[in-house]
């Protein structure tokens, strides 16, 4: 069966090598992620052993206990990879994927940006996969080896991703054979299928917030073929004003397996809206926590993706591997802020900001510069859509040289993108609860970069790759890639000229490696790699200081970017252990087993891309600022026996400036008391909005065969505010955030549960920025700076029903 054959991998280029596997740029055709220890496709059938012909004549003598072998020190990956396994993401009871992962993996915090969890900012490492045009992204997401990050602004939108259908989740650094982008690393997503998952499982849960919430799922194998099913909906009302979701996301796969090949076409259907209550101004979180901004601000997105890979083997050592796929993605974007245009009383027309003349008539005008008209505001809206196309070609080999284990992989990549995007602005009144209504008036000001903007993108990503793994001794693998990629960025402007524009980057990304077994129970690894991210259309089309953008709501011709390199050192120890062997005396009573690892990291980034405010209220532009640095310690460790499962890690992230730059922070008070335009930034100056220490555990256990109580713990310390560049107004506090839960099987089949979030009702400030004081003029603030406020204390029950399916709730790692 080729479920016992497959050794192909979509995990680190290490771990690629020693299943078989290769990366490539967009699209990786095969749908299995490398775990510990590393799994094909399809899992084969448990086997039996056959009984004795023969029942020996007298008692055998009993065999000698065979030397515990940790899986990670069999697992020849040289860099740091962490999984998370869908019994885990079950069991941390989330709808939201980020949130599964702030809670379990190594290194992973989330930057509350929009005040909605559905629409998470994952930051790994000091790197985000973030869903908010406009934020520089340094994380490669693939789902089902497609990548999946949007061409416009590699954006990642989580919310359209089904968790319940996640087989297992891999975080991997240090392998530039994921492409473009990967500059921190990749998530990858090995999605769940018939020959994986069987049976039928729904899910129902009510609770704070209105909150209302179905999830099912259905898996079956029928002879060679194979069907899983899984849909996943929700609506609440938000713990913050505005911020109500209405989700509804689906996924599907056929699969057809037999002696030497397997092939699998699967859908992602989704169609999601929900508010993104943004920031708020101190001042006003300190009278209601829920408090929101000028609003709205809304979103709509939609997809639809199919996707066909497969793989063949040709000959006992070498195996062709393919796939294919279509992504269509829909966003609508609805966003009320504060405008730059500013109408004085007695005067006919509105100026800009810095006093430029407009031919925006003043609609309030009294005749007396004395009294004032309403707060003058403006809703922008954009309009994107996306379509996706990509093909992947690979061959694995495992033939020997010279007599030495070797794995050999060749592959090439190509996507096309196709982006049409729209937007305009609409004028309108702030009112008294800070929302934003349109009186029908659309801005249309070319010199000062407000214009109705219409513009077409096509972008072309090739990658072409080689990389090889050779066991050198039965302890020592060495591993070594190379990879090129291109990408071409062509920008059509439907209005005018200004757009127009053709981009071409290129780069070889090396990488070497090694893993060396110093014990059954203890391996060492060490790699270096490099890797590039091509600036986004969204980056090219607004790069200048001098015209400044309403990020992607208004584009202007810019100067060009270069494209951001890196190079990345991971290096630690990781292996296994029985406590009830190691310390029999004092850890006699654990009876099963302990995973470990702990490393070090470092990555360089050159020409590092990042988003600079203007001096313009609400603009921003984008620029090379210099070089940077993410460096850290990380150490994790997981127990796990028949009644208990627990788990501990820390991650310390040192992300700073590695080199002198001016940064513009228009709303920066150093910056507004001596008038400058910008922050002088030396070299150590610490990252803006990453958290440096990130700590969580968790524990599980069996009361009884059927109660099982368990909970979390997740801390991490604030960051600085975004825009203080110079570190000179302190970091947001620190916080920690306790989950409970427990569930009781009444029957075999039925499972009541609840659930309590944030048991201390920690209102916890992962991010905030500046603003301007006085940008309305019925209201002056005085603290120029804004947070977005995590949620309170939440209550939610739930009732699953599980008929013949694996189990995926509590006690769920427990061993066959």
């Amino acid at each position: 069966m080729i479920g016992s054959k497959k050794q192909a991998s979509l995990i680190a280029l290490a771990a690629s090598l020693a299943s078989g596997a290769a990366h490539a740029q967009q699209a990786l055709p095969t749908i299995e992620v490398g775990a510990t220890p590393l799994r094909s496709t399809s899992r084969p059938s448990p086997t039996v052993a056959a009984a004795p012909a023969v029942r020996p004549a007298g008692p055998a003598p009993a065999p000698a206990p065979a030397p515990y072998i940790s899986p990670l020190v069999t697992y020849q990956v040289p860099a740091s990879v962490h999984v998370v396994d869908s019994r885990e993401i079950a069991n941390s009871r989330k709808f939201n994927l980020g949130e599964a992962l702030q809670r379990t993996a190594p290194g992973v915090a989330i930057n509350d940006v929009g005040g909605n969890p559905s629409f998470p900012e994952v930051d790994y490492r000091g790197f985000v996969a973030s869903p908010f045009a406009g934020v520089p992204q340094g994380l490669a997401v693939f789902q089902n080896g497609v990548r999946i990050n949007e061409m416009w602004g590699d954006t990642v939108n989580w919310d359209l991703i089904p968790s319940v259908a996640i087989d297992r989740i891999a975080i991997e650094t240090g392998n530039p054979l994921y492409g473009l982008n990967a500059i921190g690393g990749a998530i990858v997503l090995d999605m769940k299928n018939g020959f994986t998952w069987q049976g039928s499982e729904l899910d129902i849960r009510g609770g704070s917030f209105r909150r209302r919430q179905g999830v099912f799922q259905y898996g079956r194998k029928i002879a060679d073929f194979a069907i899983y099913a899984a849909g996943e909906a929700s609506g609440d009302s938000g713990y913050r004003y505005f911020s109500g979701s209405q989700i509804k996301r689906f996924y599907g796969d056929i699969g057809y397996r037999a002696e030497s090949v397997e092939i699998h076409a699967n859908a992602t259907l989704g169609s999601n809206h929900f508010g993104a209550s943004g920031p708020s101004p101190v001042e006003l979180v300190a009278v209601d926590k829920s408090s929101t901004y000028t609003t709205p601000q809304t979103y709509k997105n939609q997809v639809m993706m199919f996707d066909l890979n497969g793989v063949v083997d040709v000959s006992p050592t070498t195996r062709l591997l393919g796939d294919i796929h279509y992504r269509g993605y829909n966003q609508a974007r609805v966003d009320g802020n504060t405008t730059e245009f500013e109408c004085e009383g007695g005067e006919d027309f509105c100026t800009t900001g810095d006093g430029q003349p407009t031919s925006v008539p003043n609609f309030f005008n009294t005749g007396d510069e004395l009294i004032r008209g309403p707060a003058l505001g403006a809703i922008d809206r954009t309009w994107t859509k996306i379509n996706t196309l990509g093909f992947t070609g690979q061959l694995n080999n495992t033939d020997k040289i010279l007599g030495f284990p070797n794995r050999f992989t060749v592959g090439v990549n190509l996507e096309h993108g196709y982006t049409g995007f729209k937007a305009n602005q609409e004028l309108g009144i702030i009112n008294a609860d800070y929302t934003v209504t349109g009186f029908n008036y659309f801005t249309n000001e070319p010199a000062a970069g407000i214009a109705p903007v219409n513009l077409n993108v096509s972008n072309y990503y090739f990658g072409a790759y080689a990389l090889d793994a050779l066991d050198l001794t039965d302890q020592l693998t060495v591993t070594g890639g190379l990879r090129y990629n291109r990408a071409s960025v062509q920008m059509y402007d439907n209005v005018g000229t200004a757009l127009n524009s053709t981009h071409i980057f290129d780069h070889i990304n090396p990488m070497g490696g090694l893993t060396y077994k110093i014990t059954p129970q203890i391996a060492a690894f060490a790699s270096y790699s490099v890797a590039n991210r091509a600036p986004t259309p969204l980056e090219l089309g607004c790069s200048d200081p001098n015209r400044p953008c309403v990020i992607d709501a208004f584009l202007v011709a810019d100067p060009p970017l270069k494209q951001v390199t890196s190079n990345t050192i991971d290096m630690g120890l990781r292996g296994g252990f029985r406590p009830a062997e190691a310390l029999p005396d004092m850890l006699g009573r654990l009876p099963g087993t302990v995973q470990w690892s702990a490393g070090i990291f470092r990555t360089n980034v050159f020409d590092d891309i990042l988003s600079i405010p203007s001096q313009i209220v609400g603009r921003g532009y984008f620029t090379n600022a210099g070089n940077t640095v993410r460096q850290g310690v990380e150490l994790s460790m997981r127990y796990a026996d028949e009644r208990m499962w627990a788990y501990m890690n820390y991650t310390l992230t040192d992300a700073y400036f590695n080199s002198q730059n001016i940064l513009g922070s228009p709303n920066n008070p150093a910056v507004v008391a001596v008038g400058s335009t910008g922050v002088m930034v030396n070299p150590g100056a610490t990252l803006p909005s990453i958290a440096r220490h990130r700590f969580k555990t968790g524990v599980d256990y069996a009361m009884t065969p059927k109660w099982k109580v368990g909970g979390d713990f997740v801390y991490a310390t604030g960051p600085y505010l975004a825009g203080d560049w110079a570190n000179q107004f302190g970091t947001l506090s620190p916080y920690g955030i306790l989950n409970l839960r427990t569930s009781y099987d009444i029957t075999p089949y039925l499972q009541l549960y609840a659930l309590i979030e944030n048991v201390t009702n920690t209102r916890a400030r992962s991010f905030g920025t500046f603003f301007e004081t006085n940008a309305i003029n019925f209201v002056n603030f005085y603290n120029p700076k804004m947070v977005s406020v995590g949620p309170p204390t939440a209550f939610y029950a739930g009732m699953k029903w599980n008929f013949d399916a694996e189990p995926t709730g509590l006690m769920a790692w427990a061993p066959n």
